[in-house]
């Protein structure tokens, strides 16, 4: 799951950087940042608000962007995370529900 969330984060970042007026967006650039998002998203609270201000400072852009950014990036990865459990363990929740 981590690395395809990773992969959906780095292709998007790049797409989204542009929506959102964002410097440097070259691949180098879009996957260090997902690196870093991902190692500040171990924790919960902190590591959200350190996210917004990797996207901040490694990309030139404000607060409100930086915040956008992360929310365009945050909900294609977690419903691609929640299909991929879905396909793979779909059965087992299905048993779960009704015993």
């Amino acid at each position: 799951m981590f690395v395809v969330s990773l992969i959906i984060s780095v292709l998007l970042l790049g797409v989204v950087l542009g929506w959102t007026k964002g410097e440097n967006r070259s691949s180098r650039e879009t996957i260090v940042t997902a690196l870093l998002m991902a190692i500040v998203g171990i924790f919960p609270v902190i590591g959200c608000i350190a996210q917004w201000y990797i996207i901040k400072a490694r990309h030139e852009l404000e607060w409100g962007g930086a915040i956008a950014t992360w929310i365009v990036l945050i909900i294609p990865s977690a419903i691609i995370a929640i299909a991929i459990v879905l396909a793979f363990f779909g059965n087992l929740f299905v048993f779960m529900l009704f015993p």
